[in-house]
């Protein structure tokens, strides 16, 4: 059944509700699928084209940096895990395949520093981890050190990344 409403005097033509209901569906449909797409390609929270550092809300061992296009996530166990750090990489634009770490330094707040091994991590295109390694003497880097930071260069868009544990008092 169709309802027919008076003549509209702007136009001098009959509208039926089930023209109106169906032009309003439409636009309805026209605004969520726009919200929807406004929503998918907005930056996301968190991301910048600065490298952002923050301790881990849920594992302490745990750092990440994002930003540059990629995400680093970097776990030390402690002094206990020796000079050995579990870095994963992650991405949707850059691929990471050539990277090898071994430019990376682990460094302390007495201003020693130890280099890393090449990155024995397998490529995975937008995604890889793995341990990173890093050669001197352990032993005297850790003892004593209030601090220790990985410094990252040349991941992403970013120069340097730096991400820092807590060792002692």
């Amino acid at each position: 059944m169709t309802f027919q409403s008076e003549p509209s005097s702007l136009s001098g033509r009959a509208v039926t509700f089930a023209h109106v209901n169906a032009r309003w569906r439409a636009v309805a449909l026209l605004a969520a699928g726009a919200l929807i797409f406004a929503g998918c390609s907005a930056p996301t929270a968190g991301s910048s084209d600065l490298a952002s550092t923050s301790p881990p809300s849920t594992d302490l061992a745990t750092r990440t940096s994002d930003g540059g296009q990629v995400t680093v996530l970097a776990t030390w166990s402690g002094p206990a895990a020796g000079a050995t750090v579990a870095v994963s990489l992650d991405t949707h634009s850059v691929d990471l395949d050539a990277l090898d770490l071994a430019t990376a330094v682990l460094r302390n707040d007495r201003g020693q520093t130890l280099s890393a091994r090449p990155w024995a991590a397998p490529k995975g295109g937008h995604h890889r981890s793995g341990n990173l390694s890093f050669d001197g003497d352990t032993g005297a880097f850790l003892t004593g050190a209030r601090w220790v930071e990985l410094v990252l260069t040349g991941i992403g868009d970013l120069p340097e990344r730096t991400l820092r544990w807590d060792v002692g008092p």
